[in-house]
């Protein structure tokens, strides 16, 4: 079968599997290509035409920092338009930031840090802050996360409600020492899956196991709270999904839950967070939101008039600066600055 021959339908439920449902066995694609009638050698041919075309980023473990000990938090630098090209280079070039974006506000340099578990993280923020010469910044932890996937098909996948995550969960920390061997495998695990039709074999030949063994291990992982899932992560522009928005809401305490068990039903939001706020910055949710078309502000306005919310910033992306995938236990010094 020519790869032209593959229907649109089959390629979009090969994303799904990738995304959602990707089997943990010695020839994994085989198993695929038993789910959608296509040969192993058709499924993995497939694969590296997404690849190619950077629809599929990689395929790996996504892990959970803060079981391992990590702490992060989102922060919004201000920094005035003569400084910004040496704190964007300051803020790429380090390993526990994996994206950053220049949005349209005075707080413009929006990114996530996330530091080692011997690492202080207000004090590495402020490292950074005075290193970019920042006019004031913004520190805005997580206190509620409700949603932090994102699957996607010909559209933004529809959630369940019982993939509302509660912050507690996400914060889960094992009362088990992370060996030696766990970092090793969460090193290794979350580099990107070679698209051959025996991808852990390097992996258990390198620390002399049986792969049931590590396929035990990654389901541990997802057991504890220490994997999120094992999958494809995709680039939502190349699927038409150009405009990004991060929407911050100030939202009335008693009003929460019902707004956002309403908000959940809209496709289009991916993620969603209760955040700190301060006297001069009341937002306190957050919601990223992906469009295709350009009547996405158009959408956020009807939402914010339906809810009767009236303080609300549509924080679009102007410039995606940085966006790979983090790497836990990453190496300090290849922070050059």
């Amino acid at each position: 079968m020519a790869l032209s021959e593959v229907s649109e339908t089959t390629k979009k439920e090969l994303l799904d599997i990738v995304q959602k449902n990707f089997p943990l066995y010695t020839r994994p694609f085989l198993k695929i290509g038993e789910k959608l009638s296509l040969e192993e050698e058709k499924v993995i041919e497939i694969l590296k035409e997404f690849q190619k075309k950077k629809i599929l980023r990689q395929i790996s473990a996504i892990f959970n920092p803060l079981f391992f000990g990590h702490k992060s938090a989102l922060f919004a630098f201000k920094v005035s338009p003569e400084k910004l090209d040496k704190a964007v280079s300051i803020i790429n070039k380090h390993p526990g930031i994996s994206h950053n974006y220049l949005r349209n506000h005075s707080y413009n340099l929006w990114f996530i840090l996330v530091t080692l578990p011997e690492v202080d993280l207000l004090e590495e923020a402020n490292r950074l802050a005075e290193l970019c010469e920042v006019d004031d910044f913004l520190y805005l932890p997580a206190l509620r996360i409700f949603r932090i996937s994102t699957v996607f098909e010909d559209k933004i996948a529809n959630f369940d409600k019982d993939e509302i995550i509660d912050a507690e969960a996400e914060k889960l920390k094992s009362d088990e020492v992370i060996s030696e061997k766990d970092k090793t495998l969460v090193k290794m695990l979350q580099e990107p899956l070679p698209l051959i039709k025996k991808p852990f074999k390097k992996i258990t030949e390198s620390l002399n196991i049986k792969e049931e063994e590590l396929f035990f291990w990654i389901r541990k992982m997802k057991e504890k709270g220490a994997l999120r899932r094992f999958g494809a992560l995709l680039k939502h522009n190349k699927l038409g999904f150009n405009i990004n928005i991060m929407v911050a809401w100030e939202v009335e305490k008693e009003k929460m839950e019902y707004i956002i068990e309403d908000l959940s039903k809209n496709l289009f939001i991916t993620h969603c967070y209760e955040r700190k706020t301060y006297p001069n910055w009341r937002y306190n949710l957050y919601t990223m939101c992906h469009f295709k078309e350009k009547e996405g502000k158009e959408k956020i306005s009807l939402l914010a008039k339906k809810y009767g919310i009236e303080n609300f910033v549509m924080l679009e992306t102007i410039k995606e600066l940085k966006k790979v995938r983090l790497k836990l236990f990453y190496d300090l010094k290849k922070d050059v600055t």
